[in-house]
This record gives structure tokens, sequence and C-alpha cells, in this order.
């Protein structure tokens, strides 16, 4: 990107209208340090973070007392929390780390390619696998602040490696795959290892697992190289119909192929 010179950025920062920072009730229920993250994130990316109430968010979660969630597009970021009131530090900076990877740090997001017929289902499952590979990343971060989240992470990683024996054989491989790269790079002495590597030594998966999660390892500083390891990996999934899609509040959306 060229560099225009701060005479130049001034202008065009002077252009954009004062923005908002998320609601006062919500910032101030909040420690200090996860006010300072969110402040910094939406003004990294021109955005503010809008909380929303749902009480479809007051059931689930490891604690039973619901969950958040976080629809992030290009000009608008909305938090959705539960009406119960749970908000804790830990969940919200989650949260903002995935808004920061997006935004701030441009980088992109799998997605349903924008030439293909709309497919809920597919988008769905693009959105999922898109997540595993970012809490690979940001996981390791938000536990380096919240170390209370640990019980959490374990506690989401024992109830998905229970459940492998519920895959369909198609998604067996990936899903093996995924789980492993996340215990070995986040949560290496997990309760949840031991059920993971029984599972993947009794379908003879074990060895491939490992080498994914290594070389998931070696480009992990490059979204658009771990999808291409993806992919590459995993060629059943339909390349042609993804994309990688980067958005930003000045330029908007945009999407490139799949490397």
């Amino acid at each position: 990107m060229a560099d225009f010179g701060w005479s130049s950025r001034s202008v065009c920062l002077s252009n954009i209208p004062h923005r908002l920072h998320m609601q006062s009730e919500y910032l101030a229920r909040l420690s200090e340090p996860v006010q300072q993250f969110v402040r910094e994130v939406e003004e990294g990316a021109g955005v503010e973070i809008n909380v929303t109430l749902d009480p479809k968010q007051n059931e689930g979660g490891t604690t039973g007392q619901g969950k958040l969630a976080v629809v992030i597009n290009a000009q608008s970021i909305q938090l959705i929390a539960p009406t119960n009131g749970y908000f804790p530090d830990g969940a919200v900076r989650h949260e903002v780390l995935h808004m920061r990877r997006f935004h701030v740090d441009g980088v992109p997001k799998l997605a349903l390619a924008d030439n293909e017929e709309w497919d809920k289902g597919f988008s769905d499952a693009l959105g999922d696998l898109d997540n595993a590979i970012e809490h690979v990343v940001i996981v390791p971060e938000e536990l380096q602040f919240q170390p209370d989240r640990r019980q959490h992470w374990e506690t989401v990683m024992q109830a998905v490696c229970m459940a492998l024996p519920d895959v369909p054989e198609g998604e067996r491989r990936l899903a093996v795959c995924l789980h492993w790269t996340f215990l070995r790079h986040v949560l290496t002495d997990a309760p949840a290892v031991g059920i993971a590597r029984s599972f993947a030594e009794k379908f003879a998966l074990l060895d491939l697992a490992n080498h994914f999660a290594d070389q998931f390892k070696a480009v992990a500083t490059s979204k658009e190289e771990i999808v291409s390891l993806l992919f590459r990996t995993f060629p059943e999934i339909p390349k042609n119909r993804a994309a990688l899609e980067y958005i930003n509040s000045m330029t908007g959306t945009c999407q490139k192929p799949i490397p």
C-alpha cells in the first residue's frame, strides 16, 4: 500500500464522522483492561461495537448462564448477549479478538463465494470451519490475558471430543485434524487430549492429525496459507464454492479466490 504521508491521511480522517463506542452501560460492566481493549479495536476498525440483547442467548454456554455471539460486517459489529446480565470479561474479550482479526489485522474469513447460489447449510459450515481455524490463533492470546477462561475451553473441548463418534464418516478426517490441532497448540495437557488421541488412533488418523497440526503451526501467521493448506489436505471440500472475504469499514467487502 502506498504511503501518502501524514498530511493526506489527516485529510481523509477528517472526513470520517465521529463514531461512538460501545454503549456505556455495557462498557462499564467490564474491567478496565477489557474496556481499553474494546476501545482500541473500535478505533482501529472505525466501527462501534453495538451490544444487543437476545433471550435466545440465555441458555447453554459452559457455565449454564448463556453465551455471547457476534455478527461482524464491514460497517457494523453486533455483539449479542443474553438478557440475564451475563457479560463476562473473558467472553467479551474473545469476541473482540475475532473483530480485531478481521477489521484491524485485515485477516480474511472463509465465506460462500459471491457467484454461488445461496446455500445456508454450506455457508454455515464454512463459518464453523473458519471459527475453528481462528480459535487456534486467538485463544492462546485470550488465555494469556484471561487465564480464568481455560476451564471454559477445557469444557468445550471435552464435549467436542466426546461427540467425535457422532461425526459423519465423510467429515471424520477434518474433525480429527482440526480438534487435534487446537489441543496440540492451545490446550496441550487438557483431559480432552486423551479422548481425541484414542479416537484418532482407532481410525488410524493420528499421524495425519500430527502432520496437519505441524503444517498449520508453520503457516499460522498467514490466514491465506492456512486456508490453502486446509483445501489441499481436504479436497472433498468444494474449493470453487468458497472464497476469502476481506472486510473493511472504509472499503467495504471484497472476495478473492482460495489460493
